[in-house]
């Protein structure tokens, strides 16, 4: 998995998959390239974008949320009881994988929140963010 290491006079740099900044480039409608910037002055507008973006997944995984807490309730005690193996099966099969046992994933938001800091401050200094190789 490749990585790129976002940089602004601003902040320190930091690093995330490439997968994971070409989705959130994509997400806002913002090109993406290897090496790549935003000027000073087209920061606002992105971080508005990226504000919206979080917004936007912080409000699916409180819909999901919701969804899974409905199932529940409605399940009968036999559902519930086979949700539960279904969701042991799935632990012990990661843990023979030996993958790390993950109980949430990583949402989007989160993901994104060291992009949005580094923008408000390099507004703040009225400088640019760059991204590149590591």
């Amino acid at each position: 998995m490749a990585l790129v290491q976002f940089s602004s006079l601003a902040t320190g740099p930091f690093i995330m998959f490439r997968e994971t900044a070409e989705r959130i480039f994509h997400e806002i409608n913002e090109p993406f390239h290897e090496m790549g910037g935003i000027a000073a002055d087209e920061l606002p507008l992105v971080l508005e974008k990226l504000k919206e973006l979080a917004k936007r997944d912080r409000e699916s995984e409180l819909k999901e949320a919701a969804e899974l807490e409905k199932r529940l309730r409605n399940a009968t005690y036999d559902e519930e009881l086979r949700q539960k193996e279904d969701a042991a099966l799935e632990s012990e099969k990661t843990e023979t994988r030996g993958a790390a046992k993950e109980k949430q994933p990583v949402r989007l938001y989160q993901r994104i929140a060291p992009l949005v800091v580094m923008i408000e401050r390099a507004i703040a200094r009225g400088v640019p963010i760059t991204w590149g190789r590591p």
